[in-house]
């Protein structure tokens, strides 16, 4: 009986694991939460399946737990007058904000809409995501980047953003 009861009892930790050893393998990341939709289609893993979604959850979860030190909050963005040239302070974290402001009219985005910035900058989208709205003269912008080397236009007064990438310095 003995041999039986001990035979139970290592079958049921094999097949059944103990909510220790399930809160391991959880992912403690979920990237659907983490991200706007915006950010979600424009980095393009709306077209991963729901397995893949979960795997990249658990790859992130793993990295923040095996990179604690050098995962760092984002900066917060620092705020400039108008006109200022706004720039990364030397020694900045790279994942500091440009803040800018739009040279001009703004009346939104579609396909390849280029931003030209009072610093100089000139972005330009990347999705295919559509904004039409009535003009804003000069408005200020924000670009962050975002995951896998992404960045992203948000217009002060605008609730969406817009991926971009910098087409001149």
């Amino acid at each position: 009986m003995k041999i039986l009861t001990q035979t139970l009892l290592l079958t049921c930790c094999v097949f059944f694991p103990t909510r220790a050893v399930l809160a391991d393998t959880t992912p403690d990341f979920d990237v659907l939460k983490s991200m706007s939709v915006a950010d979600f289609r424009a980095t393009g893993l709306d077209h991963l399946s729901d397995a893949q979604i979960k795997a990249l959850d658990a790859w992130i979860a793993d990295y923040q737990r095996n990179h604690a030190g050098t995962c760092m909050p984002a900066a917060s963005p620092a705020a400039t007058a108008p006109g200022a040239a706004p720039t990364v302070a030397a020694g900045a974290p790279a994942d500091t904000a440009i803040v800018a402001h739009l040279v001009g009219s703004f009346r939104g985005w579609g396909g390849s809409t280029t931003f030209k910035l009072d610093n100089g900058q000139v972005w330009q989208q990347v999705d295919d995501s559509v904004l039409d709205m009535g003009a804003i003269e000069n408005p200020k912008v924000t670009i962050r980047k975002g995951l896998i080397s992404a960045y992203y236009l948000s217009v002060e007064g605008v609730q969406d953003t817009v991926a971009v990438r910098r087409i001149k310095p």
